[in-house]
């Protein structure tokens, strides 16, 4: 069988050439092509040589580095069912939280909001006997929260759930988000499975279960759609999905565990069509959180003071004062983290004269400082007039 050139080692190459000279006699002299043929015969040997050292050196290599590589996805399973194991976390008791007042106790909310929630906590506290005489059903057991930024969305949810006696738990998307396909799907089932697991245990007992900017989990399957059709892929799949999960076990908590009460909060209004319409037909109450006005940023700023060592004096002795403030900051369409803000920016004034004189107290002047700082509210930025 004839063989290419290159498929023969440099003997036997050498044995052909030679092959009719077998008898002992002077070595016949060799042309200028066969020794053009045995060059390249020794360049392929060692070519050939060099690849299979080279061979056995990366089989060795990927049997050091290949379980190495499989360390990050390893950490980041780990990481993962950590995470999940955080999703397990249960509902919590608000009564003994000072930070949180009750409906009663509190004054820096609006009174629509207020009127509103009155309403249900009035229908919840009801007698079961007058309930079912008159064939009423609870109509706050899903509720939308809308608003700008900072007007206490969240807030006002633990406000509710403390008056009504209700343990409490808010899921944020950043607890159920993942950069592994189809595992915020997962986490999110695993929220509601256990939601449903606690419900079901104590079925006589309350609980409020809050998505902040639940507009995250319900964005309108049409725009999702057509992200789709327009290359969006996996990520819009993915949107679709978790959209097509919480709605499901929406159905399922209504159906079996009626003692759990659903708030979302979000800063898009439902009325430009910013959220799912499917989703927002499974809400029966959608009310809007606005701006607060100057008695609810009088009373927070109050609430806030009356903390401090002389509070309750100073805000005796400033109530004019505080009531400008007030007056200025409603002017100015203010938040009520705006209204922290300027409150922790009063307190970084009062930290550097403590620092010089232990005896000093909280004054006016921090407050008139802080307020001249301010540049901008949550409401200027927004273009709120």
């Amino acid at each position: 069988m004839i063989q290419p050139i290159i498929s023969l080692s440099n003997q036997s190459y050498r044995r052909n050439l030679n092959f009719k000279n077998t008898a002992p006699q002077a070595a016949a002299p060799i042309s200028v092509a066969e020794k053009r043929d045995i060059a390249i015969i020794d360049f392929m040997d060692k070519m050939e040589k060099t690849q299979k050292q080279n061979q056995v050196a990366g089989w060795a290599l990927l049997g050091l580095f290949l379980p190495l590589s499989f360390l990050p996805i390893f950490l980041n399973r780990k990481k993962g069912t950590q995470a999940g194991a955080d999703l397990t976390k249960t509902f919590r008791s608000l009564k003994d939280d000072a930070a949180i007042p009750t409906l009663d106790s509190c004054k820096s909310i609006n009174a629509k909001l207020r009127n509103f929630l009155q309403a249900q906590v009035d229908f919840i506290k009801a007698k079961p006997e007058d309930i079912a005489a008159v064939k009423a059903k609870n109509p706050a057991d899903r509720l939308i929260l809308y608003g700008a930024p900072g007007t206490g969305k969240s807030f006002f949810a633990k406000i509710f759930a403390k008056t009504i006696d209700a343990d409490y738990k808010e899921v944020l998307y950043s607890d159920i988000n993942s950069e592994w396909a189809g595992r915020a799907t997962a986490n999110l089932k695993r929220i509601f499975e256990n939601v449903l697991k606690e419900a079901k245990k104590e079925p006589n007992k309350r609980f409020v279960l809050t998505f902040n900017e639940i507009d995250t989990l319900v964005q309108p399957a049409e725009s999702m759609q057509r992200s789709y059709a327009r290359g969006g892929g996996g990520h819009s799949l993915t949107k679709l999905e978790e959209r097509s999960t919480f709605l499901n076990y929406i159905d399922r908590l209504s159906e079996e565990a009626p003692n759990v009460m659903v708030i979302g909060t979000t800063n898009i209004s439902p009325k430009n069509k910013g959220l799912d319409g499917a989703a927002m037909s499974r809400f029966k109450n959608i009310v809007e959180v606005s701006y607060p006005d100057k008695t609810c940023l009088l009373e927070a700023l109050k609430t806030r003071i009356g903390g401090l060592e002389n509070g309750k004096e100073f805000i005796t002795a400033q109530e004019d004062s505080l009531d400008k403030i007030a007056q200025t900051m409603f002017e100015r369409k203010s938040s009520f983290r705006d209204l922290d803000n300027v409150f922790e920016a009063s307190k970084n004034y009062y930290l550097n004269d403590y620092m010089k004189d232990k005896n000093v107290k909280y004054k006016q002047e921090y407050l008139d400082k802080a307020i001249k700082s301010m540049n901008m509210t949550d409401g200027e930025v927004a273009g709120i007039s």
